[in-house]
């Protein structure tokens, strides 16, 4: 059974260990540095585990209480798709969490070669934006080439 909980500093190994699967399907870099990471740690913070290991996590970083950043929302390869609905799981439980704090916006940035995620969001309403449309203090991954944002407002009016 999947269960979402709050980060705590035990899952760092297991998710270590995942970011290292992820990285290895790839050819192209997919983490920003040390750097990037440590700056952008999400004020709240999950982590999927399915009997005990880590399988995904996701972040939310609050900015001016009018917006949120979709962050380290990752999964390992196994765990991605509908057979276990985590990063469905994942993405409500950062949204409930926005839509706690009023926030009008939820943007996320991610890479050209993460298409699945790309199809993801868009099909959970993200719309992809110009890097122009981006808050003045929107807190990217320097790697990222792709953007996105979804409206809370018309949620709350519903």
């Amino acid at each position: 059974m999947i269960e979402i909980v709050p980060y705590e500093s035990k899952y760092q190994a297991g998710i270590d260990f995942m970011i290292q699967e992820i990285a290895e399907e790839f050819t192209e870099p997919i983490m920003g540095g040390q750097q990037s990471n440590s700056v952008a740690f999400p004020d709240k913070y999950w982590v999927a585990t399915f009997e005990g290991q880590v399988v995904g996590t996701a972040g939310l970083m609050i900015i001016k209480h009018e917006y949120g950043i979709l962050k380290k929302m990752m999964l390992k390869k196994e765990f991605r798709g509908l057979v276990h609905n985590v990063a469905n799981l994942l993405l409500q439980t950062a949204l409930v969490e926005a839509k706690k704090g009023q926030l009008e916006y939820i943007y996320l940035g991610t890479m050209t070669q993460f298409k699945a995620a790309q199809s993801f969001y868009q099909k959970h309403g993200f719309q992809k934006i110009d890097e122009k449309e981006l808050p003045t203090d929107f807190l990217s991954n320097p790697i990222d080439t792709l953007f996105y944002r979804l409206s809370l407002v018309m949620d709350r009016l519903q």
